[in-house]
């Protein structure tokens, strides 16, 4: 339970609402965002760069917004979680048989591997390394049955956040998973 350690009230108070003014719109928020879309990405993978705004007390990053017809309001949210990662922690291997994972890296530096297993995709045993977090904000919108597995890379713990497409159901987790080091997939988290 959360302790309020102080709490008074101010007899006349010396500010009202009508002395704020309305805040000025950062430069990004009027920057089309358009999603980056690297040719021969696996098919059905979003990458969406995240603008980061900025001033002298740090930063704002928007990961989701239904102002616009882009791709991150496509579907709703229905549930939101932050991961947490120690340096050199790997959650690897996972796939989702019917929600997309919707990650977004602001902070950190981590390594997400992407492995496509589906037989009828057109890019049916690609994998693909990206590096994203604080020097590459992204929100990467995962589709269903693409393996994945995330690195922390950094000297540091970092976080990142999920917005999946279905709510988290403790009684049928839509999550499949092999372990890390499984020899079928062609991948070494320690190279």
């Amino acid at each position: 339970m959360i302790q309020i350690t102080n709490t008074f009230k101010v007899a006349a108070p010396e500010v009202s609402l009508t002395d704020f003014k309305q805040d000025m719109p950062y430069p990004s928020a009027e920057t089309a965002r358009e999603d980056s879309q690297p040719e021969g990405l696996i098919e059905g993978l979003r990458i969406t760069p995240i603008v980061r705004a900025s001033d002298s007390r740090g930063a704002l990053s928007e990961l989701f917004t239904t102002r616009d017809n882009h791709s991150r309001a496509t579907d709703a949210i229905v549930h939101i979680y932050q991961v947490t990662a120690i340096p050199d922690s790997r959650r690897a291997w996972v796939y989702h048989r019917w929600q997309n994972d919707r990650l977004a890296y602001t902070n950190g530096h981590f390594r997400v591997v992407l492995y496509d297993l589906r037989p009828d995709s057109s890019t049916f045993g690609l994998l693909q390394v990206l590096h994203v977090g604080i020097d590459q904000p992204v929100l990467l919108k995962i589709p269903p049955l693409v393996v994945h597995g995330v690195q922390n890379i950094g000297s540091e713990t970092a976080t990142f956040i999920n917005m999946p497409t279905r709510p988290w159901c403790p009684a049928d987790p839509d999550k499949m998973r092999l372990p890390e080091k499984d020899p079928r997939i062609p991948f070494n988290f320690d190279v």
